[in-house]
């Protein structure tokens, strides 16, 4: 007759699972650190573009129908991710909020709103060649068999945290905005580009709007750090992109260009410096933690 174990052991054993995290914290370092193999690229192949809703869309037909005509000469030779951000809409939506006292997660999903309709002008705009609008449920869960079916799809670039949105240090305004989505989606499916498009050349060592005179140079090419490092009064995009670079899996740089610029997104697709690039070495940054 073979011997049974009874009593709290066999019910623990039952259930025990092998792995390499068992009956370990997860926030302890030296368990988490050997385990940091390498991340598979989901789709490789994808180029994200991001298209701001105030720098392009909230321009009207004279900056959108360019930007969406060199997108559709694209669609040959590259399948595309394309994102929105709000525009003055959205930021009109925040001020009533504001003025309301709602809290964070609830701006942030007002704000988002804005960015889902510029999205949906953008992929009205490119109906004909068979690119639709996807919302975030989509994005996550099925882009791969849209862009089987598609060579783009659009949807909104503002994450979905909502109600979940981390309570900013200051003020009440979602830390997490388009550019930050953006990246965050980049770097999840190992996309091969992400392309912001502004109508700025890049990044310049002042604001070429308060320039008074002045002539600010056009950064071409910084890493992460040392831009964050200089402090500059503003970006073209959110501050917030160049902290999670340091721990991106996949995406080591970024691209802004000057959609109002004939030719740069095709020329950014296509691998040129155009606008500013901005890198990041993980590597010697993983060295120092």
């Amino acid at each position: 007759m073979t011997d049974t174990v009874s009593g709290p052991e066999s019910s623990f054993a039952a259930k025990d699972v092998p792995s390499a995290l068992m009956r370990q914290t997860l926030l302890d370092r030296e368990l988490v650190r050997p385990l940091d193999g390498p991340v598979i690229p989901l789709l490789p192949w994808l180029n994200i573009i991001v298209i701001g809703g105030r720098s392009i869309m909230d321009r009207g037909r004279d900056a959108v129908v360019p930007v969406v005509d060199e997108l559709r000469a694209a669609l040959p030779e590259y399948r595309m991710l394309i994102l929105t951000g709000p525009g003055i809409r959205g930021r009109h939506a925040l001020g009533v909020g504001l003025d309301l006292g709602l809290p964070t997660g609830v701006l942030a999903k007002l704000i988002s709103a804005d960015a889902e309709q510029n999205g949906h002008l953008v992929a009205a705009l490119l109906a004909e060649q068979g690119v639709s609008y996807l919302p975030h449920a989509a994005i996550a869960h099925q882009l791969a068999v849209h862009l089987s079916a598609s060579r783009a799809v659009v949807s909104n670039g503002y994450p979905p945290y909502e109600l979940y949105e981390f309570p900013p240090e200051v003020g009440k305004i979602p830390p997490h905005r388009t550019d930050t989505g953006a990246f965050l989606l980049a770097d999840a499916y190992g996309a091969a580009r992400l392309i912001y498009v502004k109508d700025v050349d890049g990044v310049f060592t002042s604001d070429p709007a308060t320039a008074n005179g002045r002539r600010p140079e056009l950064i071409a090419r910084i890493e992460a750090t040392e831009l964050l490092a200089r402090g500059l009064e503003t970006l073209p995009i959110d501050p917030m992109v160049l902290g999670l670079m340091a721990d991106a899996k996949h995406e080591k740089e970024i691209q802004i260009v000057n959609g109002l610029a004939p030719a740069n997104i095709t020329k950014a697709l296509q691998g040129e410096h155009v606008g500013t690039i901005i890198y990041t070495n993980r590597s010697a940054h993983a060295e120092n933690r």
